[in-house]
C-alpha cells in the first residue's frame, strides 16, 4: 500500500492543532511542530501546511503606491520602504 506524505502531513497538522488548543501546545512549540511538516513532492516542491487555519478568502493587500510591496491590511506603512499606506476604500 502507498504512502501518502500529504496525507499523513494533514493528519498530523490536525492533531497538532488540537493539542494546541488543549493547551498542550503553546505557540512557540506548535509552530515550530508545523514547520518540520514539509513534503517535497515529486518534482522537488517544498509544500508546508501553515500554522494558522487558511481562511475562505485571502487576505486583503494594500500595494504600496510608491514601490509596489504588497502589504497586509493591519499595517500602515510599507514594510519595504516605509511610505503611508492609501487605507481609502478599504
Amino acid at each position: 500500500m502507498a504512502v501518502d506524505p500529504f496525507g499523513m502531513a494533514e493528519h498530523r497538522f490536525r492533531t497538532l492543532q488540537e493539542e494546541r488548543r488543549q493547551g498542550v501546545l503553546d505557540a512557540r512549540a506548535f509552530r515550530a511542530a508545523v514547520r518540520g511538516l514539509a513534503v517535497v513532492d515529486g518534482e522537488g516542491r517544498s509544500w508546508v501546511l501553515g500554522p494558522e487555519d487558511v481562511p475562505a478568502e485571502p487576505p486583503r493587500r494594500l500595494v504600496c503606491q510608491r514601490c509596489g510591496q504588497h502589504n497586509l491590511t493591519r499595517h500602515t506603512f510599507c514594510v519595504e520602504c516605509g511610505a503611508q499606506l492609501n487605507r481609502a476604500g478599504l
